[in-house]
C-alpha cells in the first residue's frame, strides 16, 4: 500500500482509538494537497483535459482518494472553488480606509485588478464550468455576496460615518455594483478583451472620481 493511502480511513468509523485524531489530520492533509494539485492542473489544462490521474500524480496520492473524498472530478473542482471562495477575502487584506473616498475606491478597484490577473487561469476554468454546472455558479455567487461585497461595504460605511457619503445612500447596492464592476474590469477587460493596462487604469480613476462625487452629501 502506498504510504499516502493512510488518510483513506472510512470516515464512518467510530474513531475512538488513540490514533483517530492523527488519522483525521492525515485525511485533511491529503485532501489539502489534492486541492492544491487540482487547482494547478485545472488552471494549466482546463476542466475537460485535466484527469484525476494527472491530479493524483501531482499530489502524490492514490487516484482512488479523489472519488472517495470528492466523488470524482466535478466534485473536486467544486471543492477547489469553495476553498478559493474562502480565500477571496483578499480585498479585506488592504490597508484600512484612508482619508479620501475617491482614492480608496480607486485603490480597491486596482487591488481587484491585480487579484484578477493573478488568478486569471483558474478563473477561466470556473467561468466555463459555471455555464454548465449550477453548483459552480452558485458557489461563485456566494463568494461574491459573502466576501467581496461585505468587504467593500464595510469600507464605504467608514466614509459614511465620517460624513463623506450621503446618509441616505444605499451602500449595500453600491457595494454590489462596484464588486461586480471590479470583476468585469479585472477579468473581462484585462484577460478576455486584453485591454491595455494603462487604459483600464484610466477607467478605474474616472469611475472612482464619478462614484465618489455621486455618493457625496448634497449641499
Amino acid at each position: 500500500m502506498d504510504k499516502t493511502d493512510t488518510p483513506a480511513v472510512d470516515e464512518g468509523c467510530c474513531g475512538t482509538g488513540a490514533d483517530a485524531p492523527a488519522r483525521k489530520r492525515d485525511r485533511e492533509a491529503t485532501k489539502g494537497v489534492l486541492l492544491d494539485a487540482a487547482k494547478m492542473v485545472f488552471a494549466e489544462r482546463g476542466f475537460d483535459a485535466a484527469t484525476t490521474r494527472d491530479i493524483a500524480g501531482r499530489a502524490g496520492v492514490n487516484e482512488q482518494l479523489i472519488q472517495r473524498y470528492f466523488s470524482g472530478k466535478a466534485g473536486l473542482l467544486l471543492a477547489v472553488v469553495e476553498r478559493y471562495g474562502r480565500e477571496e477575502g483578499s480585498g479585506c487584506a488592504m490597508p484600512p480606509p484612508g482619508d479620501d473616498l475617491e482614492e480608496d475606491l480607486a485603490a480597491f478597484l486596482l487591488h481587484q485588478l491585480r487579484h484578477a490577473w493573478k488568478c486569471r487561469d483558474f478563473t477561466r476554468v470556473m467561468l466555463a464550468r459555471a455555464l454548465v454546472d449550477p453548483d459552480i455558479a452558485n458557489e461563485m455567487a456566494r463568494t461574491l455576496s459573502e466576501s467581496r461585497i461585505p468587504c467593500l461595504l464595510s469600507r464605504l460605511e467608514v466614509f459614511r460615518e465620517r460624513g463623506a457619503i450621503a446618509a441616505d445612500a444605499d451602500l449595500a447596492h453600491v457595494a454590489a455594483g462596484i464588486a461586480t464592476l471590479s470583476f468585469g474590469l479585472g477579468f473581462l477587460d484585462q484577460v478576455v478583451f486584453g485591454r491595455c493596462p494603462d487604459r483600464v487604469n484610466e477607467v478605474v480613476k474616472t469611475l472612482a472620481h464619478t462614484m465618489a462625487h455621486g455618493l457625496a452629501p448634497r449641499a
